[in-house]
């Protein structure tokens, strides 16, 4: 059984996988979304690829609404 913020942090890829899946990608041409964040507090991931936008276009953590700066660039 999972925690709460697994089941949310799960949830969203599964749904972003599930846009990608009908050609949904959201990536404009020549742009190449592989980066991946990480929240330092809640441990929320936040992957490019996945979420068919950029990291800069987040205003705040969907799971503990802290902003941009609370994330660390994973990959």
């Amino acid at each position: 059984m999972g925690t709460i913020l697994e089941e949310l942090r799960f949830g969203s890829l599964r749904k972003s996988m599930a846009g990608e899946e009908k050609g949904r990608s959201g990536e404009g041409p020549g742009k190449s979304l592989k980066g991946v964040y990480r929240c330092r507090v809640c441990g929320y991931i936040f992957d490019e690829s996945l979420e068919g936008k950029p990291f800069s276009s987040l205003d705040k953590c969907p799971i503990c609404k802290q902003g941009p700066g609370a994330f660390q660039q994973v990959r």
